[in-house]
Order: C-alpha cells, then sequence, then structure tokens
C-alpha cells in the first residue's frame, strides 16, 4: 500500500512539473490548440490557420477522401467545405489528451448543398459525429485525422420521415 502512495505522488508529482513547464514555455495543451481550430471553421476565419498550423500540418478527412497538406491545402479545403455548409457548427463533446496526442469525439451540423453519398441535394439539414485524432507539435497541430461516417449525417431523422409520407 505504501508502494502505491509513493508511486502516485511521484506521478502528481511528474504532472505538474510537466504542466509548469507547458505554462514556462508558453506552449498552449493540444486541446486548447484543436479548440481554437474547430472555433477558426465555425466562425470561417482563414487567418486563425496561419497560427494553429504548423507549416507542413496536414488536415485528413478519411470520408471525403481528402489529404490537405500545408496551411494553403488546408484554407482550400476549408474554403470548399463552407462553401456548401455556410452555417456549419462543429463541436467538440469530449477530449482525451496524451502528450503530443488529443483525441476529440465531436458533432457536426449544417445545412448541406452538394453532392451527397445519394446524389445532388440543396439546403439539406445534415448532422452527424466523429472522431478527430490530431497531433500536435510546438502549440500547432502537425496532423489530424476526422474519421466519421458521411451517409449517417444525410439519413433522416424518423419525424422527418413520418412528415414526408403524408
Amino acid at each position: 500500500m505504501r508502494a502505491t502512495v509513493i508511486c502516485g505522488i511521484c506521478l502528481l508529482f511528474a504532472a505538474t512539473a510537466w504542466t509548469q513547464t507547458q505554462k514556462q514555455t508558453g506552449v498552449p495543451p493540444g486541446q486548447a490548440v484543436l479548440e481554437a481550430y474547430v472555433s477558426a471553421w465555425n466562425r470561417h476565419d482563414f487567418a486563425a490557420l496561419d497560427k494553429i498550423l504548423a507549416p507542413d500540418a496536414v488536415h485528413e478527412d478519411i470520408a471525403l477522401g481528402v489529404y490537405a497538406q500545408g496551411i494553403a491545402q488546408v484554407k482550400d479545403f476549408m474554403q470548399k467545405v463552407i462553401q456548401g455548409q455556410p452555417d456549419l457548427e462543429w463541436r467538440v463533446s469530449r477530449f482525451v489528451e496524451s502528450g503530443p496526442v488529443v483525441v476529440a469525439e465531436w458533432t457536426w451540423t449544417s445545412t448541406f448543398t452538394g453532392e451527397s453519398p445519394s446524389g445532388p441535394v440543396k439546403d439539406q439539414r445534415v448532422s452527424g459525429r466523429g472522431v478527430s485524432v490530431v497531433v500536435t507539435e510546438n502549440g500547432q497541430i502537425k496532423h489530424l485525422t476526422d474519421y466519421y461516417d458521411l451517409p449517417s449525417f444525410f439519413r433522416k431523422a424518423p419525424a422527418d420521415t413520418a412528415k414526408s409520407n403524408k
């Protein structure tokens, strides 16, 4: 029991020292960096990406088959998404952080116009959940990968189905 308590105290001191080092170097934790990135998307703030992303950052969207490398390509990806979903709302509900890696569970809602999994749609309300795995370096996003089931975003809620059958 005594060894467990001593180990616990050592771990607490190590975590406190690591936190103090992060504060002293001015490097924000990964969760804060990811929150800033999500906020920039919600605000359509392209300029914010210059500080949030590492120069060679990657935003990989598995469902859409997108591999955007470098700030310019990530901004281009963001611009295309916003064009078809101008009212997008990306909300993170849960974070898990370990060193430079952050995993976040999120929801995405928007009014979508464009090519859906079942063909072109105009002004269709969509909503879905996904997970992002993010690697940070020096207070910036180095690599972000989004995982989600794209067709599930376009499924109509049971109430919507009932209304369309009337």
